[in-house]
């Protein structure tokens, strides 16, 4: 299984990663479905900010168009921080064009 992580570009100022990839590693918090599973996490991406329509953002819709060519089969969107923990639109408009290319989403990384 072929898997990616997404998190929002205003988590940049505060996230480096690290918590979201330990998950992963250890097969823990939302990764933890996988323990039984051989996985391989081939994108971890930011979105590109907020204010832009998905649909009409040629950048993101390249990334995700990226992510079916090279066979993503789930993608786990992290929460940005500076929400109060609460998803963007931006981030909800995402998930429905990723599942609109047959990839399967995931609210959670760590």
């Amino acid at each position: 299984m072929k898997l990616a992580m997404l998190n929002c570009l205003k988590s940049n100022t505060v996230c480096t990663g690290a918590a979201c990839l330990r998950a992963f590693l250890q097969r823990e918090k939302s990764f933890a479905d996988y323990t039984e599973e051989s996985v391989e996490l081939v994108a971890f991406m930011r979105c590109n900010g907020c204010g832009k329509p998905v649909e009409k953002d040629a950048g993101m819709l390249e990334k995700m168009d990226r992510l079916k060519s090279i066979g993503v089969d789930v993608v786990h969107l992290g929460v940005c921080t500076k929400n109060n923990g609460v998803e963007c639109d931006t981030i909800t408009r995402i998930a429905q064009c990723l599942s609109q290319r047959g990839i399967k989403v995931v609210r959670g990384t760590h």
